[in-house]
């Protein structure tokens, strides 16, 4: 039975790797916890490397998974929901908590035989999987799902882009960004038309930005200018993103006395661009 109140729901997206989607929807959900006290979950369907579990200190018990998010994107999915007297058992034990809030599917090895599979189903089907997974499976648990989708257009991130509708594009500073964003645009615009879905830009901004190199100034300032409806805070470069990551927590993990100043600002921003992204959405 589907759910009385579907959660908001977004994804971050980039056809690119390096740029700080993980990060993000790592920040931007323990955020939308702390600050906005909402039930969120994070799925990771990035890949095998489970970043997000590693980023919440948690990569080695995500490891051990006995009922993996790949399951969701196959026709058994479908006996389990319906043979199993408490599929809510079933989803308890993919979920894993984390020490800052939101809680986390991690991302499991048949990510890549699930894409795979997927490309012998019918269009029409192919890629609603996790849209239902959500909508009738997560029932009233949580008020915001955040999934964190591969740097390419597969058949799992298609089901992901299905699924949030709304789109998080973090960017990297550099000559060829703004072309990756207008690339990112024409790709949902022609997805849109040609699967009849909705798929938004809900939120664009600048990461990793050294504010002493011109090109960053530069970049930030063309994407004010592109897009001012959709544009987040800018995340200044800080060794402190990868000081937490290596310790397994994010930027809110670590005490007042022990952040960098750089890891401030940068935590700052992304508490705005959760607000900016919950407001976009919310609409």
């Amino acid at each position: 039975m589907a759910n009385k109140n579907r959660p908001l729901t977004a994804a971050t997206y980039v056809e690119k790797g390096g740029v700080g989607k993980t990060t993000t929807a790592a920040h931007v959900a323990v955020a939308a916890c702390q600050d906005h006290g909402l039930d969120t979950l994070l799925i990771d369907l990035a890949g095998t490397q489970n970043d997000l579990a590693t980023q919440f200190g948690l990569g080695e018990v995500a490891g051990d998974v006995d009922a993996p998010i790949s399951a969701v994107f196959g026709s058994d999915w479908d006996f389990i929901r319906e043979n199993v007297p408490d599929i809510s058992n079933v989803v308890e034990r993919m979920v894993f908590e984390t020490a800052e809030g939101p809680d986390l599917i991690p991302a499991d090895p048949g990510l890549g035989g699930a894409d795979n599979n997927l490309a012998n189903v019918v269009v029409e089907q192919r890629y609603e999987f996790l849209r239902s997974f959500i909508d009738e499976d997560l029932g009233d648990r949580y008020d915001l799902v955040l999934m964190d989708l591969p740097g390419k257009e597969d058949n799992i991130a298609l089901n992901g882009l299905f699924a949030a509708e709304n789109v998080i594009a973090p960017l990297k500073p550099g000559a060829f960004e703004e072309n990756q964003l207008q690339k990112l645009e024409a790709t949902l615009a022609e997805i849109n038309d040609d699967l009849g879905v909705d798929l938004r830009l809900a939120l664009v901004f600048a990461t990793m930005v050294d504010g002493r190199v011109s090109l960053h100034d530069e970049f930030v300032d063309e994407l004010e200018q592109s897009h001012p409806e959709l544009l987040g805070q800018p995340i200044p470069a800080t060794a402190g993103v990868g000081n937490g990551q290596d310790a397994g927590h994010t930027l809110f993990g670590f005490d007042d006395d022990d952040r960098l100043a750089s890891a401030d600002r940068a935590l700052d921003a992304y508490r705005e661009n959760a607000d900016r992204l919950l407001t976009n959405i919310s609409n």
